[in-house]
């Protein structure tokens, strides 16, 4: 069957063998994603700099040239089959804005995700955010820096996983919401104004959290201010979990008040009613 005689089904939050943190080749990760019926895929590598390297010595890019050579060539050899799109992952820290524009620049991107991986410097991953910093405080610097960030670097489609914290210091899920709201609202406001968005991550899934990220709350709250643009990543690292829990996503969007999903060509938002 081809791409036109199929419902939409959207990913916009892969990795391949690119990223440093997974080995499934671009093709593997293809001939799954037409198996579970995605129609449209976006390739989203990490690029993050000045990750942690004490803790995780890593480097956090790609060979960007080369990865557009074979999304090309794919592109190409799969046009009846399923939509590809370019993508990147880049890890925002509010010191980084003109390096990451640069690298946003250096190739034609259809879509960039901009996630904040790291506070001060400290990679989320460590679980080191409450080390030094209360509860609600550690919230609150999170999306501090997350609002630094973009402040300066526009250079993005949407924000990636809010509430990213939860999948590693899920205990701040009981530090009530009144508590940061304000600075939730203060970076969504901005996002909206600059024409950008945010994303349904499905990774809370495979980190136990029993939903996506950003949660039911923010999707509302982002919904009420305004907010449009929304993508859907299932951040799969591996074929297994390309798709994963599309339904259960779209129907949380469509519960908050969202009628359209978007895919990105040429870093422009391309809207698509949601069905499920």
């Amino acid at each position: 069957m081809s791409i036109s005689e199929r419902p939409i089904k959207i990913d916009f939050h892969t990795h391949s063998h690119f990223s440093p943190d997974a080995n499934t080749t671009m093709q593997e990760m293809i001939d799954e994603a037409i198996k579970v019926g995605i129609t449209h895929l976006a390739f989203t590598d990490h690029v993050d700099l000045d990750a942690d390297l004490e803790a995780t010595p890593v480097n956090w890019d790609f060979d960007r040239d080369a990865s557009e050579k074979l999304l090309t060539h794919y592109k190409t050899l799969y046009s009846n089959q399923i939509k590809l799109y370019q993508g990147l992952e880049i890890g925002v820290q509010p010191h980084l804005s003109d390096k990451n524009t640069q690298i946003v620049s250096s190739n034609p991107y259809d879509f960039v995700i901009a996630s904040l991986h790291a506070v001060d410097r400290r990679d989320l991953y460590q679980r080191l955010l409450l080390s030094s910093n209360k509860p609600v405080d550690a919230i609150r610097k999170y999306y501090e820096d997350y609002y630094s960030s973009v402040m300066r670097f526009k250079a993005y489609s949407v924000l990636g996983h809010l509430d990213l914290y939860l999948r590693y210091h899920p205990e701040l899920a009981e530090v009530p919401y009144s508590k940061y709201s304000d600075y939730i609202d203060t970076l969504l406001k901005m996002i909206i104004e600059d024409g950008k968005g945010i994303e349904i991550n499905a990774g809370g899934y495979r980190y136990g959290l029993g939903s996506s990220n950003p949660s039911a709350s923010i999707l509302k709250r982002y919904r009420e201010l305004g907010g449009e643009i929304i993508t859907y990543g299932s951040d799969a690292h591996t074929p297994s979990y390309l798709g994963h829990e599309y339904e259960a996503n779209m129907a949380l969007l469509v519960s908050t008040g969202f009628k359209y999903i978007c895919t990105f060509e040429q870093l422009h938002p391309k809207f698509h009613k949601i069905v499920y």
